[in-house]
């Protein structure tokens, strides 16, 4: 009957202890991968030994740090997919990270980043109609009034050396671009001479308009009516435009200033409730008006600031000697307890009975305390650029305040009022960030460790409080992830005390036994760390650091992809360029060379003399002798994007004799060849040479590679030694384009070039 309930008590102390020991063993295990660094690893440890203990606060406060330190990890791993342009694999860290870590902000971020990155490369379909995209929509749309669109884009060369009529100069650009040319009855008529070469419609148009003093007014597409430049014709002849703006980050009392200071723009109004702006104007100054409002409507860049706060309170105190319970010996005459006067005659009655004399009591302390505690705070402030954030960890205290209110009496006494004011004491952090294009961050701090230092009796027996302030305002700049380090907010407190009989405790040695010391010491030390990170900044375009050509003080027009010309002449605030277009006029450019200057192999070249390739002939480009020919014009380099035509250097004619000429020389092109020196395996570096062969001088050789992202990353360059040893010879790389590697080689100074074959 005994031994069962034996067993069964034994059976359970059994699987505890075993429960325990298996909860041990596996936060043993995550201590040892923690050291390894092998951060997952000694999550799930933890998480197995929490699961087992779920009251053991050692193994859960592990488990938190260990997960923050493995959120971390994986973040740092994601960024540096995230640079290396594999988005798949940072989504991934950062969704790890994330999962570890839900208040990581910095990581929440850069994961929506990549996704979005992702949705951008993968989205094959149609814009979805959101606002903004709404406004890319229409910002290419055609403004009214209606555009020109001449029937010929191609270039021509104006030249009309003597005075002519302005209005056969005028008929003649029309019939050459095909647009009908009216004129205003009040028009007069003058003679000018001008000379223009390789000018589009577009370009002849506002070039002559201004040297006679003119305007035009788009009837149509194809018709233009001409009209003196007079304040009474550009009310009369120049239409209006109305178009609302959506503002979606700048403010619209900064806006509606800036437009009304740059664009000189009068009828304008604005919508508070949808932050938006509606202007009245020409299409030209309207033009202008949206590419300033978007060029300054962007998102504010956002911080993420890590503080880390440790306030450390330290208290000593030492009591040590002889404490009386009252500092006097008294005495007094006993009568027996009656109250009765005392006559001089009754003294001679007075015994020793009569007298009692207190001693107070000897109590002798021998007490030491130390204590000290600690403040502990990890806040992730995300802020704004240009706002402030405000951080308190503390209290608020209650301070009384009494005021006498005259009108307010009982019984004829003035009854005081008690009102409290709450003041906050503890550490107060307010940081005001400002991010810069170099990423770097300027951080505007503000610290004040406050606290109760005393009390105060008042008036009415109230204690108020005296507090005590340490304040530091400082402007800092820090790079993305750079921690700053803030500390010596130390307030230091010594008291000591001493009291004792007097005489005795004046005794040397003996006088310890007849005082009481008494030491109070109390130290205060903040330590304040700050870490930013950039985790938004303006979405600047190319486009926005690109000036705005918008004519004269008196008549504002816009430059470049004109409102009202339908051109495809690229300006610099068009779209992003024609490519196949540009690279149809190069292949046409190139066929004019001698053969020895084209690229190409010689069976191409060769079958191309066999057909009589025209590009051998040096023939000049003709110029009709009358605009009223119908000979179409050649195409010049105006048909080309000014960022193309670096690419395409003018030729005058002795520079193409003398390349004719040198053409006779037949030049073989480097051959360029890679060897790998061993197999590759997935995890392990390995090295790939890069040789060229090169049979005339050779003085430069640039090379672009290409290769899979995901599974290759390079790590270095190393030059070699065909052009010549590193004081000779230079190579450069870039390899920040994901999947690109950019090489350069060249000989240094005038140094001649080099033949024959290495590396």
């Amino acid at each position: 009957m005994i031994r069962k309930p034996l067993g069964l008590g034994a059976l359970i102390l059994v699987v505890t202890s075993l429960a325990g020991c298996s909860s041990y063993q596996s936060f043993r295990k995550a201590e040892l991968a923690a050291q390894q660094e092998d951060w997952d690893q000694a999550v799930l440890y933890y998480m197995e030994a929490v699961e087992r203990e779920p009251d053991n606060l050692g193994y859960r406060s592990a488990l938190l740090r260990t997960k923050i330190r493995a959120s971390q990890d994986h973040f740092k791993k994601g960024k540096q997919y995230h640079e290396a342009g594999v988005l798949q694999r940072a989504m991934v860290e950062y969704q790890q990270a994330v999962q570890l870590d839900p208040t990581n902000q910095y990581a929440q971020a850069e994961l929506e980043r990549v996704r979005e990155e992702i949705r951008a490369l993968e989205e094959e379909r149609t814009p979805s109609d959101t606002i903004d995209e709404l406004k890319k929509k229409t910002r290419g749309a055609r403004p009214q009034p209606p555009t020109l669109n001449p029937k010929s884009e191609d270039p021509i060369d104006l030249d009309f050396p003597q005075p002519t009529s302005i209005k056969d100069i005028y008929r003649a650009l029309g019939k050459a671009f095909g647009i009908n040319v009216l004129f205003d009855p009040n028009l007069k008529d003058q003679e000018i001479s001008i000379s223009l070469k390789d000018v589009t419609a577009q370009d002849a148009l506002e070039v002559i308009m201004r040297a006679a003093g003119h305007f035009y007014k788009v009837q149509d597409e194809h018709t233009i009516i001409v009209v003196a430049d007079t304040p009474q014709n550009r009310r009369n002849y120049e239409d209006l435009v109305i178009q609302t703006f959506f503002l979606s980050n700048a403010d619209i009392k900064q806006v509606l200033t800036m437009l009304r200071s740059l664009v000189d723009a009068k009828k304008i109004a604005t919508n508070d409730q949808l932050n938006a702006i509606v202007l009245r104007d020409t299409a030209d100054k309207v033009k202008v008006a949206e590419k300033i409002i978007e060029s300054n409507d962007k998102a504010k860049a956002e911080v993420v600031v890590d503080v880390e706060l440790l306030q450390i309170n330290t208290t000593r105190l030492q009591e040590l000697g002889l404490d009386l319970s009252s500092d006097s010996i008294t005495q007094s005459l006993d009568l027996g307890g009656s109250d009765v006067p005392l006559r001089i005659s009754d003294l001679d009655d007075l015994t020793t009975n009569n007298w009692t004399l207190t001693i107070p009591n000897f109590i002798y302390n021998f007490m030491k305390t130390s204590s000290q505690s600690q403040i502990l705070a990890r806040p992730q402030l995300r802020i704004t650029e240009g706002e402030k954030a405000r951080l308190l960890i503390g209290d608020r205290v209650p301070i009384p305040t009494t005021t006498f209110n005259t009108s307010n009496t009982v019984g004829g006494n003035i009854v005081p009022l008690t009102t409290f004011q709450y003041t906050d004491v503890g550490i107060k952090i307010e940081i005001e960030p400002r991010v810069h294009h170099n990423r770097e961050i300027t951080l505007k701090v503000t610290v004040e460790v406050s606290n109760i230092a005393d009390f105060v009796e008042a008036a009415g027996g109230q204690r108020q409080p005296v507090i005590g302030t340490r304040t530091i305002e400082s402007t800092i700049r820090l790079k993305d992830g750079e921690t700053n380090f803030l500390a010596g907010l130390i307030r230091t407190e010594d008291i000591n005390s001493e009291s004792g009989i007097p005489g005795l405790s004046e005794i040397p040695l003996l006088g310890r036994l007849f005082s009481n010391n008494n030491s109070n010491n109390g130290r205060t030390d903040v330590i304040l760390t700050m870490t930013p990170h950039i985790i938004r900044t303006p979405n600047l375009t190319e486009d926005d650091l690109l000036p705005i050509w918008v004519g004269t003080e008196s008549n504002i027009t816009f430059r470049g992809g004109s409102p009202r010309v339908e051109s495809e002449v690229e300006g610099p605030f068009d779209g992003d360029d024609d490519r196949e277009r540009v690279q149809e006029l190069l292949r046409q450019r190139l066929q004019r060379l001698p053969r020895g200057l084209r690229e190409g192999n010689g069976e191409e070249e060769q079958k191309e003399d066999e057909e009589g390739n025209p590009g051998t002939e040096l023939t000049p480009i003709s110029t009709p002798s009358s605009f009223f020919e119908d000979d179409e014009p050649e195409t010049s380099m105006m048909d080309v994007p000014e960022t193309f035509r670096a690419a395409l250097p003018p030729f005058e004619a002795g520079e193409v004799f003398a390349a004719a000429a040198a053409a006779d020389r037949r030049q073989e092109p480097v051959r360029v060849w890679m060897e790998l020196e061993e197999v590759a395996t997935t995890g392990r570096p390995f090295e790939v040479t890069i040789l060229a062969s090169a049979s005339s001088p050779l003085s430069h050789l640039p090379l672009e590679l290409t290769f899979d992202p995901e599974r290759l990353a390079v790590e270095r360059v190393e030059g070699g030694d065909l052009l010549g040893p590193s004081g000779e010879a230079t190579v450069l790389s870039d390899a920040s384009a994901p999947g690109h590697l950019t090489l350069g080689a060249s000989r240094l100074g005038k140094r001649t070039g080099v033949t024959g074959e290495g590396v």
